[in-house]
């Protein structure tokens, strides 16, 4: 009787699993978790506000094909406490699953090095690194690293290498003194990872380009990514993207301070337009400042989460702060446009798709 009930169970949990959208590139996804050792006094969120350590996730193009069944790509606290956050259905987010392969072969050093690494960030206070897999994973499947960098106790939850869980605490968003610290953090773990990534691709014995790096992220983690790209010196940063991330510090003022010198791209929800200077007046502040390639794009019917995985997950099960695009179309126009960024500044690639508008994405706008 245990039996039955045990596989009823079993075969009842596998019917109502959901894979999430695989990638299109010629690369299957392996990724790997590591531990980064920083001593920081001045951890906004962390006990005594000391930190020292975070969490570096790699994701690498591998030609081993999965052989194991698809399984969660959320730890299930993450997937608990997302759906709490997000208002989305109570036990839905641990019902999707991915292929990617924990440690897979790194693929030979001839395959792999002309294609750069992408160090991505997570939104500031919200689901982890693993919350955009599904982008990430798109980008590896065509040769790409991507590194994705998760701090503790800012993220919902993450866990790292050995099996330790480290829940977020909570955040006052309403704390403009709060929130410019987490930002501050997020630039000083970006300047910690690329001054020792050598050094760890050299440890781990991996292929992996260490001197041509893009960076990007969404929300406080693409704003990051901008601020790094003008903080940091660094010849190793080629380019920037924001996924719908406001300016913080340095790229919010509106000065030549601002200037990245480098190319950069905006893309987010169909409120940042030229019409709208109070949303996010920074949006309309820093690309006049930029001396180098400069794209911004706007996409109709989307808000701010729809820059993430949530823009799938919506498809099952409507939550917050996204917005009425089909979840499926707005997963193919972010794999798109942040594909052909990457592909025309740090591979040379064609960039038609930047020059816009596009008679295949019609609701994205371009607003620079």
């Amino acid at each position: 009787m245990h039996i039955v009930t045990a596989f009823a169970l079993l075969h009842g949990c596998l019917a109502q699993a959901t894979a999430i959208p695989p990638p299109t590139g010629k690369y299957h996804v392996g990724f790997s978790k590591h531990i980064i050792d920083h001593y920081n006094p001045n951890d906004p969120l962390a006990p005594n506000n000391i930190s020292t350590e975070f969490l570096a996730t790699i994701y690498y193009p591998t030609l081993q094909t999965p052989t194991d069944p698809p399984r969660p790509y959320l730890e299930p606290e993450l997937a608990s406490r997302a759906e709490k956050l997000l208002n989305h259905t109570p036990g839905l987010l641990s019902t999707f699953t991915s292929t990617i392969q924990q440690d897979a072969p790194f693929l030979p050093l001839l395959e792999e090095q002309i294609f750069p690494t992408l160090l991505f960030g997570p939104g500031g206070g919200a689901p982890s690194v693993a919350a955009n897999t599904i982008l990430i994973s798109e980008l590896v499947s065509h040769g790409y690293t991507v590194v994705g960098l998760d701090h503790p106790f800012e993220q919902l939850f993450i866990r790292y290498p050995n099996g330790t869980g480290v829940a977020g605490v909570d955040i006052d968003f309403s704390s403009m003194e709060v929130l410019e610290a987490i930002y501050n953090t997020r630039l000083i773990d970006n300047a910690v990872f690329l001054q020792y990534f050598p050094e760890l691709t050299r440890q781990i014995g991996a292929p992996f380009n260490t001197t041509h790096i893009g960076l990007f992220g969404f929300s406080l983690g693409g704003g990051a990514a901008l601020g790094s790209t003008v903080n940091i010196d660094c010849d190793c940063i080629v380019s920037a993207l924001n996924l719908d991330g406001a300016m913080w510090g340095v790229p919010a003022l509106n000065s030549s301070r601002a200037d990245a010198k480098k190319p950069v791209f905006l893309l987010g929800n169909q409120n940042h337009t030229n019409d709208n200077i109070m949303y996010d007046a920074t949006w309309q502040t820093f690309p006049l400042r930029q001396t180098g390639y400069t794209r911004i794009f706007t996409v109709n019917g989307t808000a701010h989460l729809d820059f993430s995985d949530d823009a799938f997950w919506k498809t099952v099960s409507p939550g917050s702060l996204t917005g009425s695009i089909d979840g499926n179309r707005q997963i193919k126009i972010m794999n798109s446009y942040v594909k052909a960024f990457f592909d025309f500044t740090m591979l040379g690639g064609d960039s038609a798709l930047l020059d816009g508008p596009s008679p295949e994405w019609p609701e994205v706008i371009k607003g620079f």
